[in-house]
């Protein structure tokens, strides 16, 4: 079984999330694409804007057409903050003999030394750094260890930018799965 582990806010996830997601998978040649939705985020603080379960009902829903996707809410059970080392640890040990991949995108690479224990982190996973496709980018040593560049559909959308659209008042609706769209609406979020 060959794993792949992607973890995010996913605040709110898009159809970015999903693209990027399914190249790496056909890239790697993944059984599944595991989506981990971040519980506390360590680094981002207050700058989580929904809460946890309505972000994992939110990637639940996005994936949920997808046989090879699946969601994992072991993040947002947990009490503190969430590091991905522990949930590796964790998806490890409820997969043993699985080859697992640790999916990152390359703008990660600049905050990953600041990660909880990442020097543990090779031993639990292989690390595939997501990049644009068609741009000049080596395999890059993080904290000491090698990783794999997978490139992948560029797709300008962000999370950022879906909240300040829904914010202001701009349209989002067909950055969004549908499903994801309607929970939005049907509990106001992101419009404060």
């Amino acid at each position: 079984m060959r794993l792949g582990v992607f973890g995010g806010t996913f605040d709110p996830p898009h159809v970015g999330h999903l693209i990027v997601a399914d190249d790496v998978a056909a890239a790697l040649e993944l059984d599944r694409v595991v989506f981990v939705p971040t519980g506390e985020h360590p680094l981002k603080g207050t700058r989580v804007q929904a809460p946890a379960p309505l972000r994992w009902r939110m990637i639940e829903a996005a994936t949920a057409s997808s046989e090879r996707f699946v969601v994992d809410d072991r993040e947002i059970g947990r009490d503190g903050p969430s590091f991905t080392v522990e949930t590796l640890e964790e998806i490890a040990a409820a997969n043993p003999g699985a080859e697992i991949f640790l999916i990152v995108g390359s703008d990660i690479l600049a905050e990953l030394n600041r990660w909880h224990r990442v020097e543990d982190i090779p031993r639990l996973a292989h690390v595939a750094v997501m990049s644009r496709a068609g741009t000049e980018q080596e395999s890059q040593s993080i904290a000491g260890f090698d990783s794999s560049r997978v490139e992948v559909t560029y797709v300008a959308i962000s999370s950022s930018d879906i909240r300040d659209r829904i914010r202001t008042g701009r349209p989002y609706r067909y950055l969004v799965p549908p499903p994801v769209y309607e929970i939005i609406e049907e509990n106001s979020l992101y419009r404060r």
